[in-house]
C-alpha cells in the first residue's frame, strides 16, 4: 500500500537549468521504486524514513497561472518524479495541470516510464508543441527487479506506437545503460520506426546507497559478471562505457538517426 500525502505547493512550474526552463513535478516520490533513481538520494528524500517507491506527495496548487513572460519556453514533466505514475489514474494532478495549459505557447516535453500518458492524447493533439519520451533500459524480465512498478517495457512501446502514429513528436531516453543488463541495439531496433531521435545515458552510481543496492542486485542475478561490473563502477576504468559509445556512434551513423544526447 503505498502512503499518500497531500501538500501545498506555490507553483505548479519552476525554474530549472535541466536543459528546459521550467519544470514541473506533480507529485513528490515515485510509485515506481526504480531501484536506481538518483531522486531519492536527494535531501528532501533523505530524510524520510519510508522506503523509497511506498509513498507519494500529492501536490495541491493554489492556481495554474502561467508566469509572465513566459512565451514559448520550455516546461519539462518531470525531473523528480514520473507525472504519470499509477497514482495518477485517479488523483489526475497531471491532467489537471494540462487542462490549464494545453492552449499556451509553452514547449511542453514529457519523460516517463508509463503507459497511462496515452490517456491524454486527446489534450497532446491540441497543444502548439508537445514531444513525448519514454525511459527504457531493460527488457521485462529485468525491469521487474529494477523497476517494479512501472509499466512493462513492452507496453512502454506500445504506447510509443500510438502516440507517435497520431503524429506527436517522440523520443525514447535509453538510460541508465546497466552493464550486462541493458541490450542497448535490441531496443534501438525494437523503437527505431516510432521515434524522432534518441537519448543515451550511463548508470550512475556516485551514491553509496544506490551503488549498494545495485552491486547486490547483480551479484545475485549474474553472480559471474559481478566482479567485472563492480570494477566498471569502483576504477577509473573506462573502457566498457568508452567502447560502447563507440557502437553506438557507429551504429547510429549506420541506421541514420537522430540523437540528441550520448553520454
Amino acid at each position: 500500500m503505498v502512503k499518500l500525502k497531500t501538500i501545498d505547493a506555490k507553483n505548479f512550474m519552476t525554474k530549472t537549468g535541466l536543459g528546459h526552463d521550467f519544470v514541473c513535478n506533480p507529485y513528490g516520490g515515485c510509485e515506481h521504486g526504480c531501484l536506481y533513481c538518483y531522486a531519492q538520494t536527494m535531501p528532501s528524500y533523505l530524510s524520510r524514513v519510508d522506503k523509497w517507491g511506498t509513498y507519494v506527495d500529492i501536490k495541491k496548487y493554489p492556481n495554474y497561472n502561467i508566469p509572465r513572460n513566459t512565451g514559448s519556453k520550455s516546461l519539462i514533466f518531470s525531473s523528480m518524479t514520473d507525472a504519470y505514475q499509477p497514482i495518477e489514474a485517479t488523483i489526475k494532478n497531471t491532467q489537471t495541470i494540462l487542462n490549464n495549459i494545453f492552449e499556451s505557447n509553452l514547449q511542453v516535453s514529457f519523460l516517463t516510464k508509463s503507459a497511462l500518458i496515452t490517456r491524454d492524447i486527446n489534450l497532446f493533439q491540441q497543444m502548439k508543441s508537445v514531444e513525448i519520451g519514454f525511459s527504457i533500459a531493460t527488457n521485462d524480465y529485468w525491469a521487474s527487479i529494477f523497476e517494479p512498478k512501472a509499466s512493462k517495457p513492452s507496453e512502454r512501446i506500445e504506447a510509443l506506437k500510438i502516440l507517435h502514429q497520431t503524429g506527436i513528436r517522440t523520443y525514447v531516453f535509453i538510460s541508465p545503460i546497466i552493464p550486462f543488463v541493458t541490450n542497448v541495439f535490441e531496443i534501438i531496433d525494437s523503437v527505431k520506426p516510432y521515434v524522432d531521435y534518441f537519448m543515451f545515458d550511463k548508470l550512475n552510481l556516485k551514491d553509496i546507497n544506490n551503488k549498494k543496492r545495485i552491486f547486490q542486485v547483480i551479484q545475485h542475478q549474474l553472480p559471474n559478471k559481478y566482479n567485472e561490473f563492480v570494477e566498471i563502477f569502483e576504477t577509473s576504468k573506462q573502457d566498457f562505457y568508452v567502447n560502447l559509445k563507440n557502437e553506438i556512434e557507429s551504429y547510429i551513423k549506420k541506421e541514420n538517426l537522430s540523437v540528441h544526447y550520448l553520454y
